[in-house]
């Protein structure tokens, strides 16, 4: 169950969303404006979702009495139609009588993993994440057991693939589907937090998720992260990497994750990372037309 506030007035949106919080503690409150709801909203109804307008949105014979003076208008969604069965104008009081009568949520924000193979000698793996960064730390450790599960790697190099791998989740959930720029972290205000905890309730970022692809043998370890943002300028970034003044303000999380892995790949578009690291057990098996040299030297591959 989730509660849509449909609105272009930012100050709308807080007031419902204080209140759906205060009334349901884990209530998921979304946003989405009032031109994107009228051309057909991009929005996933559940049964018994909860739409909430500004009454002005509506005309007087969409809903069941006159909403001139109502502090806002509700709709229950039923049976997965666009639009709720009826609308209800309610003032601020009858609006957390209504909020309270809704079921507890009692699903969170959670992390989906798709085991596709798994045996001794490999795992293949896919996740999908909704945007929640406070998810990140939750993703990163289940990621680096595969480090441990397979022998891939330990000590130093373990934990400078961490920190690689920590730095690629931060720019999939936080530049990718948020949008928030890095310079945002550079004026030491809590701006950057601030706009990433505002965007996951708001559209269209807040319908957004992160997808990932984990392989992990004793060869290695490959992992694909794939957000739905706009992407970036993959060789302006690396130019920045080679440059010193221009990494004091963006590019130094590009550079870690340069560093610490032993390949790193990049989509055309910018929006998909593949971050590998290759197994230093000694005792490895090596694939068919390799040697002992191989995997030895880092490489970075625009694909």
């Amino acid at each position: 169950m989730q509660i849509l506030v449909i609105t272009d007035e930012a100050e709308f949106f807080q007031n419902v969303h204080r209140l759906s919080r205060q009334v349901i503690g884990g209530a998921r409150v979304t946003h989405i404006s009032r031109d994107t709801w009228s051309r057909s909203p991009a929005v996933s109804f559940g049964r018994n979702d909860v739409c909430i307008v500004q009454p002005e949105y509506l005309r007087m014979d969409e809903v069941e009495q006159n909403s001139q003076n109502a502090f806002a208008v509700i709709g229950r969604v039923c049976q997965n139609n666009v639009m709720p069965d009826s609308w209800l104008p309610v003032s601020r009081n009858d609006l957390i009588l209504r909020l309270r009568e809704l079921p507890v949520m009692t699903t969170e924000a959670t992390i989906v993993e798709e085991v596709v193979v798994q045996s001794p000698h490999v795992r293949l793996a896919q996740f999908r994440v909704p945007t929640h960064c406070r998810l990140i730390p939750k993703l990163r450790d289940r990621l680096m057991r595969g480090i441990q599960d397979y022998h891939v790697a330990e000590g130093t190099k373990e934990n400078h693939f961490c920190m690689a791998l920590e730095e690629a989740l931060n720019n999939a959930f936080y530049h990718g589907n948020l949008e928030i720029s890095s310079e945002l972290k550079e004026d030491g205000s809590s701006r950057f937090v601030d706009l990433a905890a505002e965007r996951e309730l708001l559209s269209p970022w807040c319908h957004r998720s992160v997808s990932v692809t984990e392989l992990v043998s004793p060869f290695g370890l490959w992992i694909t992260i794939r957000d739905e943002g706009n992407g970036f300028n993959v060789q302006a970034a690396l130019d920045r990497c080679n440059d010193p003044e221009a990494l004091l303000a963006s590019g130094r999380g590009l550079l870690l994750m340069r560093g610490f892995s032993d390949e790193l790949f990049f989509n055309p578009s910018g929006n998909e990372v593949t971050l590998v690291l290759y197994s230093e057990s000694q005792d490895r098996e090596l694939p068919l037309g390799t040697n002992n040299s191989v995997g030895t030297e880092r490489r970075l591959v625009v694909a």
